[in-house]
């Protein structure tokens, strides 16, 4: 972990991983993004995170294993018949993961490795198969868009408010995969769920 001044106002910003890219500054409000290795501010966040959500950033938790997290960062993602959030979070072991909330369960998954996709985005259909270049061949059982448009905190991207991402979902042996795709890029992360409500969490 490492310390940033906001290159706009100077505040003191404490415990930067090496794999944040962008920052909500806490005193300004600008929006700090890491280009060339230097850190820019940018214009602050435009879409307010209002909704009451079950987890915050800042909150700290101690897990039954011993294990002790962090809420880092949060996205808000807006699409056809609602929205939902993920949450960037690390742990004192050094994992750092997203945590996604879908119909009340939580799913956490790692940062994701790159791939290219045989065929491109418009050959992925739900009922479809997807062979991905040395694994695994998905199932695909979700096709859909998504639009940024709130964040706040600490984040391994460096997304823009209203960007469009598509997401797909598949399966292999039972085991569940998410693809991100955002224009030419795209990656794949393993999706396990996560209990937080077994984590003593403490709000700040």
């Amino acid at each position: 972990m490492a310390n940033l001044n906001c290159p706009n106002c100077g505040g003191a910003i404490e415990g930067v991983s090496p794999l944040i890219r962008s920052i909500d500054c806490p005193y300004c409000s600008s929006w700090l993004r890491l280009s060339n290795q230097l850190w820019q501010a940018n214009e602050g966040q435009q879409s307010p995170l209002d909704a009451p959500t079950y987890l915050h950033v800042g909150m700290r938790g101690n897990a039954p294993d011993g294990s002790h997290y962090t809420v880092r960062g949060r996205l808000r993602f807006q699409y056809g018949m609602g929205s939902w959030d993920e949450w960037w979070m690390d742990s004192n072991t050094g994992e750092s993961f997203w945590v996604e909330e879908d119909d009340g369960t939580y799913y956490r998954h790692s940062l994701g490795r790159e791939i290219s996709i045989p065929g491109g985005i418009n050959s992925i259909s739900v009922g479809g198969t997807l062979a991905l270049d040395g694994g695994p061949t998905l199932f695909i059982t979700e096709k859909y868009h998504a639009d940024i448009v709130g964040r706040e905190g600490m984040l391994p991207v460096e997304l823009e408010a209203e960007t469009t991402v598509t997401y797909v979902d598949g399966v292999e042996n039972g085991e569940e995969f998410s693809l991100e795709i955002e224009g030419k890029t795209a990656s794949i992360s393993q999706s396990e769920e996560f209990d937080i409500r077994a984590i003593d969490w403490v709000k700040v």
